[in-house]
């Protein structure tokens, strides 16, 4: 997916200035070619903290002003201490472009910039889509709202943008999307933490994205993040799936109700049991990933058997799992530091569970990471949720290609597939693969009219792939998806140090 942080920033700057972004998603940084620019904006979250160290760490030889944004340094500003000559705290829809016009007008800047009012949504201008490299990208990021009204404990959303959804006009929303089609894009992520966090504006933008389908030929497949009550309004649904939506990513965090209501999670517990509001969901028509997270206080080590049991009956195929992690200026993190169970010694868990150890909490994860991307596992949930994908596929608009599309349809896919094949091989898996991918193409071959298209097998095969080689990258580093030689930070803490320490120790460690 394109970064929406970048084509969004990059909107804000005045006309008269030449903008360039540099993704390293897509390439690498030549800092040399940077000794030209006057100003270079970083920008990044809380997971990728050391490569933004290390990438500001070598702007500091250029004569640029170094600016950071984002989430990382709204959430934990010492950190960049030293690192940059100016911050921008949370939102920048003013601040960015006023440091911008003032540098330019060789007027006085400042240090350090943050809004005194949050941002008013209906005048945030088209994100510069037109700057991505075309064909480099998948998926366009487009955002209509900031803010979610719920008061999950461990989550930053609601520190940094609010409990009351702020929105676009849906005028807003369809010229970003006549952006995206003009860049060539059929994808599309609506980016909003809750895309239902307001749900009267929610439908009141859905019906325009209908109408603007229905006069492009439906060119465009949306994906989005709702919270799990969005089964609870069936009017919604059906409206996103007229839209043409065709995946909802929902915060399921665990089946111990007790975790749920410990961490605020009130919604996820309200009503019928979650396995019944994600059937509904599905049945009506939208596909479903989901997030798990593992660690809460009312967790013992049988959370790990009840995770994997829940997931493989959800039949969620494509998911993601991963400790709990205290961000400071959440409730989690204050709650943590007030019962002085932060600490700090091991950068991948910086607190102290109530029931397990670290290392039982720790190794419990990688376990359960590791059975629940198991290629039989899961496979097991992509059938489980195919059992009702006819009513599905009637939802969707229907679209027959003619035979030269179909020619470069089955051509693409066989290319992607001995593409998959030979990474396979690479890394000793092929073998073993090819047996699972024989009991894969057995069990379509008995489904009938819901079995899989050869692309469709191959997409999912390429997911399958991609999460099992994450699980194993985490599963093979000392601290998860923290390289090995952050140990050296242990060099430098207490127990009882705070989350700066922390920061400036992870300088301290890398730097040397």
């Amino acid at each position: 997916m394109a970064n929406g942080a970048l084509v969004s920033v990059a909107a804000l700057v005045p006309p008269e200035h030449e903008v360039v972004l540099i993704d390293e998603n897509i390439e690498r940084i030549d800092f040399r070619s940077l000794r030209r620019f006057d100003v270079i904006g970083v920008t990044g979250m809380v997971v990728q903290a050391e490569r933004m160290l290390e990438i500001l760490r070598k702007l500091q030889e250029l004569r640029a002003i170094v600016a950071v944004g984002g989430p990382f340094v709204t959430v934990s500003e010492a950190t960049f201490e030293g690192l940059c000559d100016v911050r921008f705290i949370g939102e920048a829809e003013e601040t960015w472009p006023a440091f911008l016009n003032a540098l330019a007008a060789d007027s006085p800047t400042a240090t350090r910039y943050e809004q005194e009012q949050k941002t008013d949504m209906t005048r945030v201008p088209v994100p510069r889509f037109d700057l991505l490299q075309r064909g480099r990208y998948g998926t366009a990021p487009v955002q209509f709202s900031r803010g979610c009204p719920f008061l999950c404990e461990f989550c930053d959303i609601i520190t940094i943008f609010g409990r009351r959804p702020r929105v676009k006009r849906p005028e807003q929303i369809l010229a970003e999307l006549d952006a995206v089609l003009a860049q060539g894009f059929k994808g599309c992520f609506l980016v909003d933490d809750n895309f239902i966090g307001n749900k009267i504006e929610a439908k009141r933008l859905l019906p325009r994205i209908v109408e603007w389908q229905q006069q492009h030929g439906f060119p465009l497949e949306f994906v989005t993040e709702a919270s799990i009550n969005l089964a609870n309004d069936r009017e919604l649904i059906d409206l996103m799936v007229q839209a043409n939506f065709r995946t909802v990513f929902i915060g399921i965090e665990t089946p111990r109700e007790a975790s749920l209501t410990e961490t605020r999670k009130h919604q996820n517990v309200h009503g019928d049991s979650m396995l019944a509001k994600l059937e509904r969901i599905r049945a009506s028509g939208l596909g479903v990933s989901g997030g798990f997270i593992v660690g809460f206080d009312h967790d013992d080590e049988r959370i790990f058997d009840e995770q994997f049991e829940f997931i493989q009956s959800s039949g969620i195929a494509t998911l993601s799992i991963s400790l709990l992690t205290p961000l400071p200026t959440t409730p989690l993190y204050d709650r943590l530091r007030a019962e002085g169970r932060l600490d700090f010694l091991d950068p991948e868990l910086i607190y102290i569970p109530k029931q397990m150890t670290r290392e039982q909490l720790k190794v419990g994860f990688r376990r359960l990471l590791q059975r629940v991307f198991d290629v039989d596992a899961f496979f097991d949930r992509v059938f489980k949720a195919n059992a009702i994908r006819a009513s599905r596929q009637a939802s969707f608009p229907a679209v027959t290609p003619n035979f030269r599309q179909r020619l470069l349809y089955s051509t693409a896919w066989m290319a992607r597939a001995m593409m998959l094949a030979l990474v396979m091989a690479r890394h000793g898996q092929l073998i073993r693969h090819l047996r699972a991918c024989r009991r894969v193409l057995q069990r379509n071959a008995t489904v009938g009219s819901k079995s899989f298209s050869f692309g469709e097998l191959v997409a999912l095969w390429i997911t399958y792939w991609h999460f099992a080689s994450v699980t194993r990258q985490i599963s093979g580093t000392l601290f998860g998806n923290v390289p090995a030689n952050q140990a050296l930070i242990n060099d430098s803490l207490r127990p009882d140090d705070d989350y700066r320490t922390w920061d400036a120790s992870v300088r301290q460690a890398t730097n040397r």
